[in-house]
């Protein structure tokens, strides 16, 4: 109870957290080393991996490459099955720690590990599995796009990318920021907008054929209420393999509200037009969205 009395005493303080948590540090190549810790512990997110690589009896006799391994969260729960792994981490500070792990389990022998850019490297063979969690919401600040779209050239034919498919969606709403904050995703709920129309889907990415990494889109919205929108509410829905999902958590793909490029008086029942611009892999204070 103590605990939820700190919590409560500092729901303010705390509306920020998240974000400042999952914003990219250049110092340390990558996330600051809280944000490890948050992901390690998401039941959900390692959970929902896990039923992946199960439908796919944990790679057994496989050959997989994943891409940013970090603390090899998911990487322990499936390189026991494995014929031969790549593991490709960009963060240089983590080589020790998984150097460590793989010769403490006795997974080195087959593990080819490699630190440097996924988007750049060759692989010296065709693999069975492709694995990457480098997502973020709309994956416009993470690589997730980039990264599949060179990596899948080294899949077998008839191989499997985990994810397949991310699918984006958006609500007008109303929110509260802060300056000089465009975006925030949502840690606790009494920091959720008032939400004032239908959601509707903005784009969806096949991992397998994406070539585009700069969209523009537009989604026709119907208002449930009058009233006016400063923002829109982002889902991301993954989807792992099919029938396993992921649609988001506080540790990857949070629900984020974000600014509106401008203020629009909605009227309940009479449609308006979404437009959406962004780019993946840059920066989410890059994106425009705008109702017209």
């Amino acid at each position: 109870m103590d605990l939820l009395y700190k919590v409560i005493d500092n729901f303010e303080n705390l509306k920020y957290a998240l974000l400042d948590a999952q914003t990219f540090n250049p110092d340390h190549y990558g996330f600051p080393e809280i944000y490890y810790k948050v992901m390690e512990t998401d039941k959900v997110r390692v959970g929902a991996y896990i039923k992946a690589f199960e439908k796919y009896n944990m790679f057994k006799d496989a050959v997989v490459c994943e891409a940013g391994v970090g603390t090899l969260a998911l990487t322990q729960h499936f390189l026991p099955y494995v014929k031969k792994a790549y593991l490709i981490e960009y963060n240089p500070n983590l080589t020790e720690f998984i150097k460590d792990k793989l010769a403490k389990n006795g997974w080195a022998h087959k593990v080819e590990f490699i630190v440097g850019d996924a988007m750049k490297l060759v692989l010296p063979e065709k693999v069975d599995y492709i694995v990457g969690e480098l997502m973020s919401i709309y994956c416009a600040n993470e690589y997730q796009v980039q990264i599949f779209k060179h990596l899948r050239q080294f899949l077998k034919p008839g191989g499997k990318l985990i994810p397949e498919k991310i699918i984006n969606l958006a609500q007008l709403t109303h929110g509260e920021f802060d300056d000089p904050h465009k975006h925030y995703p949502i840690l606790f709920t009494r920091h959720w907008p008032e939400l004032l129309s239908t959601q509707g889907l903005v784009n969806t990415i096949d991992l397998y054929k994406e070539e585009a990494l700069h969209i523009k889109k537009e989604t026709t919205l119907t208002p449930y209420l009058s009233g006016k929108a400063n923002s829109i509410l982002m889902h991301s829905l993954i989807e792992l393999a099919e029938g396993i999902n992921f649609t988001g958590t506080d540790s990857l793909m949070p629900p984020t509200v974000m600014k509106l490029e401008n203020e629009v008086n909605l009227n309940a029942g009479k449609d308006v037009v979404l437009h959406s611009d962004y780019q993946y892999g840059t920066n989410l204070d890059l994106a425009k969205f705008s109702v017209k």
